[in-house]
């Protein structure tokens, strides 16, 4: 699908993406553990293409990077998006990741904090990761076969949502995300700690969660998020899911631009 106004790019050297708008603000953007930059698409079109250009990267094994192998660490993810913001002649840029790339974009800020000029971190696991018992582990590792389980897991984090969303989002799922790539992605998402690292960073954040996302909670971002950076504030939005960019995309754009804009007349 290619929304109004966005302009699908060629894969480069490197991860593949899709870009909208040819502002002057620049803003990466990555996608969770269960889909590649699609899941963007619904709010591509709310977006303020003439402030902003959004790229939108398929990391390792998902989207326009289907065919790219690797090891499937946080260190890997960001190098790949610095050499990615190098390639679009990108010095200083803003940072946006969703779920597992909520934590990369942690990754990102901790090696090239000169380079970042603001993070959103939307429904993220922090650089602690996201510590399971061996049954949950279970259950998310078997959502790369089985069909019904990965169903589940979507209606879960999306607070009961209708059976045909959550089929929506397993033809994403299967048409996008490599099967190789999935329990790399997930040994990382559960194993990497990385948070001595990134104590005391002072770009600012916005921790954007959701009313109906479990587990991903305000306590878990006090603990976490809001006790290590300095300047980050905490957004909630109401009766809404895992997914917000899906869920409600009108309200997700407003919500994101209006904290990068306020980032922009601070800088001036």
């Amino acid at each position: 699908m290619n929304p109004n106004n966005a302009s699908i790019q060629p894969v480069i050297e490197g991860l593949g993406y899709t870009q909208h708008g040819t502002g002057p603000e620049c803003v990466l953007v990555l996608h969770d553990w269960l889909g590649d930059h699609t899941s963007y698409d619904s709010v591509i079109p709310y977006l303020d293409g003439a402030m902003f250009t959004y790229v939108f990267a398929d990391l390792r094994g998902y989207g326009k990077s289907f065919h790219i192998t690797g090891n499937y660490t946080v260190q890997e993810i960001a190098a790949d998006c610095l050499k990615l913001a190098d390639s679009l002649g990108w010095q200083h840029f803003h940072l946006m990741g969703h779920s597992m790339t909520g934590m990369a974009v942690q990754r990102i800020a901790a090696d090239a904090p000169s380079r970042i000029k603001s993070v959103v971190a939307v429904c993220p696991i922090s650089a602690a990761g996201n510590q399971m018992n061996d049954e949950a582990l279970n259950f998310f590792a078997s959502t790369g076969e089985s069909d019904d389980n990965f169903r589940r897991l979507i209606k879960y984090v999306s607070g009961g949502l209708s059976d045909q969303w959550a089929n929506a989002k397993l033809r994403q799922n299967r048409e996008t995300v490599a099967p190789a790539c999935r329990l790399g992605y997930l040994n990382m998402l559960t194993k990497t700690n990385f948070v001595n690292d990134v104590r005391g960073l002072e770009m600012p954040y916005l921790i954007v969660i959701a009313e109906r996302d479990p587990g991903l909670d305000e306590d878990a971002m006090k603990n976490t998020f809001l006790a290590w950076y300095p300047n980050a504030e905490l957004l909630t939005i109401p009766n809404c899911g895992h997914y917000p960019m899906q869920e409600c995309p009108p309200y997700f754009a407003t919500i994101i631009e209006k904290f990068l804009h306020s980032q922009i007349r601070i800088r001036r």
